[in-house]
């Protein structure tokens, strides 16, 4: 039995399933793999917050349309909760205990005795609180039970003619800001309007990390250009509010703000 058959029987066993959809690669493939096995008994639920990127909401319809699955959105928002806003390093546990409740209580009111996520098994080596809280809150994870790495699901999504195999890893806002550094609407929003524009310059793989004193470090897959255009950049991202503008000399790194996490 090929993996992606492996896959899709594990699901059809659900029955019912709901899945729990950014419109990303992992959630995008999970979501395919489930309206083929399912059929009208799988379906889609995007939780949409001020702390996800504005372009991943738009994307999240556009992918479900793209599989055909029936969409749905909840709306929360984190930044209400004051713990959530001081930033703590269980940040993400107490974000994802809040999105799943609102996940069950949706999945409830529409007959939807489980929920699966795209979390994968490269999402093991990381420093991951949200994992925690899903596994209390008794979301499946499929990709990690089977042990699907990233590259694998990137393959996968080729094979089943998805769009977007190669589109970058992509996380909430909040994600920017280092642990103890308070996260408010205000520099959300600065963040959010920063890594559109440098998206607009052409720029595939983006973060803009908050920093206090509202120093901007700029976090590209092609620092060489961004260099080249520093005048611009900075012009543009001290307009935004920002009072300092540096450009980030590592390889491009999702979870950087981990390594002030005290694990």
């Amino acid at each position: 039995m090929s993996r992606i058959d492996e896959l899709r029987s594990a699901i059809f066993e659900k029955g019912r399933l709901l899945i729990l959809f950014s419109g990303g690669l992992d959630s995008g493939v999970l979501a395919k793999l489930a309206h083929d096995a399912l059929g009208s008994d799988a379906e889609a639920l995007t939780i949409d917050s001020p702390v996800i990127p504005r372009n991943e909401s738009v994307a999240a319809r556009a992918v479900a349309d793209e599989i055909g699955i029936s969409h749905h959105v909840v709306t929360v928002d984190e930044l209400e909760d004051a713990h959530f806003q001081t930033n703590p390093p269980d940040r993400c546990y107490h974000c994802r205990k809040s999105r799943d409740a609102s996940a069950w209580n949706w999945a409830r009111d529409h007959g939807f005795p489980a929920i699966a996520d795209g979390l994968n098994y490269s999402d093991l080596s990381d420093y991951r609180p949200g994992l925690k809280a899903a596994n209390e809150d008794g979301i499946w994870h499929p990709f990690i039970e089977f042990e699907v790495v990233k590259e694998e699901i990137r393959a996968i999504s080729r094979e089943l003619g998805l769009s977007g195999s190669d589109r970058p890893s992509m996380a909430c806002l909040a994600s920017r800001f280092p642990h103890g550094f308070s996260v408010s609407a205000q520099r959300v929003k600065r963040v959010d309007q920063a890594e559109q524009y440098l998206r607009s310059l052409g720029f595939v793989k983006v973060r803009v990390r908050h920093f206090p004193y509202d120093l901007a470090l700029v976090e590209v897959n092609d620092p060489t250009r961004a260099l080249g255009m520093r005048a611009d950049i900075t012009a543009q991202l001290r307009e935004l509010g920002f009072a300092f503008v540096s450009l980030d000399l590592e390889d491009f790194a999702s979870g950087k703000m981990n390594r002030t996490a005290d694990a």
